[in-house]
Order: structure tokens, then sequence, then C-alpha cells
């Protein structure tokens, strides 16, 4: 594997084929939301981390499952020409249960920072045709770019194919499957929905808990 620094000179289609075959192999996915999160102040790489972190957790106690994702990070420092561009996010999300993008959206702002900081989120359902997987890993060979993933092993059919099924994992997938039946009869206009909107209102804490409140994100 070739170091950070020796990327710039590996040829751009070896870059883009290796992104491409881990887009493929993320499609099998079924995912549902496809998400651009960006934050209101400067934050370190940690701190970025952490609060995106804490985000999934408390998205998945307002849904009360699991949530699975893969997260592409972008920034870019200026010069050759270009601007500089801050810290954001782009992330596929799934669940057992109905994801409501204004949820997800009050949920990050709660935590990040809102459209009046020239932050926010933007969310919407995911579209298999957009190629979203390609896009999200679009940075993945950049020295600026990272990705990370969460969860897979409940949603992806072949890595649950060859994964070895431990005590923990076992009880894992048993909640999951129990999750996905129990929403595959589940009306997401009733009573439940509003519930899961109420509990991300009560989970939102300003960004100071998280992220150092410095100036806005440039």
């Amino acid at each position: 594997m070739a170091r950070w620094y020796d990327r710039a000179r590996l040829p751009y289609a070896v870059d883009r084929k290796t992104a491409e075959e881990y887009a493929t192999w993320l499609r099998q996915v079924p995912w549902k939301l496809f998400c651009t999160l960006t934050f209101a102040w400067k934050v370190s790489d940690p701190q970025a981390d952490k609060t995106f972190a804490e985000f999934i957790n408390r998205l998945e106690s307002t849904l009360e499952c699991d949530v699975g994702y893969v997260r592409g990070d972008e920034k870019r420092l200026s010069g050759c020409g270009k601007p500089a561009c801050g810290r954001h996010f782009h992330v596929l999300m799934t669940s057992a249960a109905p994801m409501v993008p204004s949820t997800v959206e009050y949920l990050w702002q709660g935590m990040a920072g809102n459209r009046s900081d020239k932050a926010g989120a933007h969310i919407e359902p995911y579209d298999a045709s957009q190629n979203g997987a390609s896009y999200v890993l679009k940075f993945i060979n950049q020295v600026d770019g990272n990705w990370t993933f969460g969860r897979l092993d409940l949603f992806h059919p072949e890595l649950r194919s060859v994964l070895t099924l431990n005590k923990r994992l076992r009880r894992h997938l048993r909640r999951h499957e129990a999750r996905e039946l129990h929403f595959s009869q589940f009306n997401p206009m009733g009573s439940e929905l509003q519930l899961s909107l109420d509990r991300a209102i009560s989970l939102c804490n300003p960004i100071a808990t998280h992220c150092e409140r410095s100036e806005p994100e440039r």
C-alpha cells in the first residue's frame, strides 16, 4: 500500500479504480439517506470524530435501533488557485427503522450548528442511481481525505455471510432482525414517528459540549 506522501505519484486511474471498487461493494447495502454534514466552528480531527460518534449514539437512541453508515471526510487548504474548503462529512446511512431526514437534520444541527452559522445538514433520501457511494469516497486517496464506517456487519449481505459469529455478534443480529420485523409492520406516519422526533429534540445539546466554540469554519 502506498504511503500518503506517495499518492501524488500514483496514476489517477488507479486511485479512481480503487475508490470505485469500494463503492461497488458498498452499493450492496440498502442505504436510506445521503447526508452532507458541516460544522459551524473550526474543529480538530478528534473533535469532529467525537461529535460524529455522539451524533450516531443519539440517532440510535432516537430510532431505538442500530445505524449503519459509511462516512467520507473532506477538508482542503487554499492553494493552487483553489479556495479553502471547510471540514464536512458526506455520509450514507441506513437503519431497520424509518429514517426521516428532518429528524436527522435536527439532531446534527443541535450539536454542530445551524444554517444561520453557515453550517448545518443537508439530508435527502438515498437514490441508487445517483452514485452516492462513489461521491462519499471521492477523497479517500487524497492527503486531506479519509473515510470510516460503522455497523456494516448488520446491513451488508456479503459481509454478514463471511463473519465469524461470536456471542456478541449473534446477539446484535438477533436484535437487529427483531427490529426489522417490528418496523416492517410500522406506519411511518403514526405516533411512533412523533415520538422519534420528540426524543431527538430532548437529546440535542449545544455544540459547546463537544467542540470548542471558536470562529465559524471557513
